[in-house]
């Protein structure tokens, strides 16, 4: 139903504003999470990358929307199991969002857990860890620590390092913290 909509509101975008719209391209990239969400990689993968070469146009290099795709494309590349690009487009994001945003800001934030997954997922435990820390060091201060995002990372970390039992306790908390 959802990808009907969007469908719908890309033909009209089409139609009223041209291919090289921003708003385009937004449309473009919902349809791109649709497709993620069911599975279907190749499929989100054609959309996201029509919607980054609308947005490289319009917006530029440097935009936050543009790295929102980057990022996009990213998830899709960590779910097939490509990780070198996976973490290339993070790292595309990465730059993007600080530069913009700054260090502390959500998408940032998120951008460098997302790095510590693909570094965990290619075996790099030490580099996870350590992407993990500075996201805790950054939620802890920004958000504090009974944000269920914060404890979500420590387990991480201690999860990293073998540390089942306290992985466990931090698990128990984050659920106490989501029942709150």
């Amino acid at each position: 139903k959802a990808m009907q909509q969007y469908q719908n509101a890309l033909d009209i975008k089409l139609k009223a504003l041209g291919p090289d719209h921003s708003s385009t391209a937004i449309t473009y990239h919902s349809i791109g999470n649709v497709l993620r969400n069911q599975g279907k990689y190749e499929k989100a993968m054609q959309q996201y990358q029509k919607a980054l070469e609308i947005k490289l146009k319009v917006l530029g290099p440097k935009h936050s929307s543009t790295a929102a795709t980057y990022h996009s494309i990213a998830n899709v590349l960590q779910d097939q199991g490509k990780y070198e690009d996976a973490m290339q487009q993070y790292q595309n994001a990465l730059a993007i969002f600080l530069k913009v945003h700054g260090p502390e800001h959500s998408s940032t934030v998120t951008t460098y857990h997302k790095i510590g997954n693909v570094l965990f997922f290619e075996g790099k435990y030490k580099d996870a860890t350590q992407q993990y820390r500075k996201v805790l060091e950054i939620k802890g201060g920004e958000l504090g620590p009974e944000q269920p995002s914060a404890a979500d990372t420590y387990h991480c970390i201690l999860q990293d390092h073998g540390k089942y039992k306290e992985t466990m306790q931090q698990y128990q908390k984050a659920l106490e913290i989501e029942l709150k």
